[in-house]
């Protein structure tokens, strides 16, 4: 709930603490957390009469999404536990690596009842351990700090997990984000079924994921190219984790101008794929990014041979499918390609979307055939 939709005066509440909301007839509409200094002025958590304040509502919303991964990932260990909104627990995402669970508390809500969360994980989850993850824009915007550091138990510097037959090395102390990025894992085996007996192009890789998933399904090797020396080192030990050394090579570079270079060489690849990090934090700046968008995937589709794959993504809330798909369209045909759509889709299943909160719809992924435009 937005501040100018909010009567009363919130001046003297403190960050995070508990209110009940009614409508302008006095209708209960349910219980949540306020930040006087957000924009989100409220954030609702139940529309009953739960004590949020209390680890049995915490631990009730845990088992409900613990179950929920049960029928929608079954099999899967190792995956987004909690997905903030999407389970009914704003501000709240963890992660499970192995036994060690990485936790972002995003919101002041959130972080005032750190301990009653903390309790609450172990309950359910029974974790060996659990590290904080508590950084970026979003606490930025609820007026806290970037928090990082083991929080509970014992967590190690870094977890093996395996993800469709391929094993990663996630860094929980360093890595981007949570440490791996899960969003994309069903998204990642789909290309990579469909490369087998090609090359591949992985760029933005950070981890290499959709390299390593091409290289298992029988692609002739790949090329992966990352702007981060960190991201390369870890793209680097994952390939040679998984015996794809010999099949691949890592480069670092800035995607854009590494695109560039491939053009000026007249390289072609068999898969080409795009996944970078998001272009537009606003939506003032969804225009701007749209731009940059349709550059690199011009770039991108000039690179795949005739009958080849690409691979685009974009993980901008603010930039709408049908604003992104034109872009795609646009850089189609600076390419001079026709394109056959393969597949289009969002984040995998563990990343639940709430159709009244469309910001949990933030990815879109689309997999195309690439032809020469005759």
């Amino acid at each position: 709930m937005f501040s100018n939709e909010i009567a009363d005066d919130l001046k003297g509440l403190e960050p995070g603490a508990a209110v009940d909301v009614r409508s302008s007839t006095g209708a209960r509409i349910g219980r949540g957390y306020v930040n006087p200094r957000s924009l989100i002025a409220v954030r609702l958590l139940t529309r009953d009469r739960h004590d949020i304040d209390a680890v049995p509502f915490w631990a009730l919303r845990l088992r409900e999404a613990l179950r929920a991964r049960g029928r929608a990932c079954p099999g899967r260990h190792s995956l987004r536990l909690v997905h903030a909104e999407g389970d009914g627990l704003p501000g709240l995402v963890v992660d499970r690596y192995g036994d060690t669970l990485a936790v972002q508390l995003t919101t002041a809500g959130a972080e005032v009842r750190r301990d009653v969360i903390a309790a609450a994980l172990q309950e359910v989850f029974q974790p060996t351990g659990a590290v904080l993850r508590s950084e970026g824009r979003a606490r930025q915007l609820e007026g806290l700090e970037d928090e990082r550091g083991a929080w509970f138990g014992d967590v190690p510097d870094t977890v093996d997990i395996q993800e469709h037959g391929v094993t990663f090395r996630v860094d929980l102390m360093s890595g981007q984000k949570t440490g791996h990025f899960y969003d994309q894992a069903d998204n990642r085996a789909h290309f990579g079924r469909l490369a087998t007996g090609l090359r591949v192009l992985d760029v933005y890789a950070h981890s290499a994921g959709w390299a390593l998933q091409a290289l298992a399904c029988g692609a002739t090797e790949a090329l992966v190219v990352d702007k981060s020396a960190a991201a390369c080192e870890l793209c680097v030990d994952n390939l040679e984790r998984n015996g794809f050394e010999e099949r691949s090579a890592v480069v670092q570079a800035e995607g854009r101008k590494f695109l560039i270079e491939l053009t000026s060489a007249q390289e072609r690849f068999g898969a080409v794929n795009l996944d970078p990090p998001a272009f537009a934090k606003t939506r003032k700046t969804a225009g701007s990014a749209l731009r940059g968008y349709e550059d690199i995937n011009t770039l991108g589709l000039g690179l795949v041979e005739q009958g080849g794959l690409f691979a685009t993504s974009t993980c901008s809330f603010h930039v709408e499918d049908e604003r992104f798909e034109e872009a795609i369209r646009k850089a189609a045909r600076a390419a001079h390609r026709r394109l056959r759509l393969i597949r289009k889709s969002t984040a995998a299943p563990d990343h639940p979307v709430r159709l009244g909160v469309p910001e949990t719809r933030y990815l879109k992924h689309y997999l195309f055939q690439v032809e020469l435009d005759a």
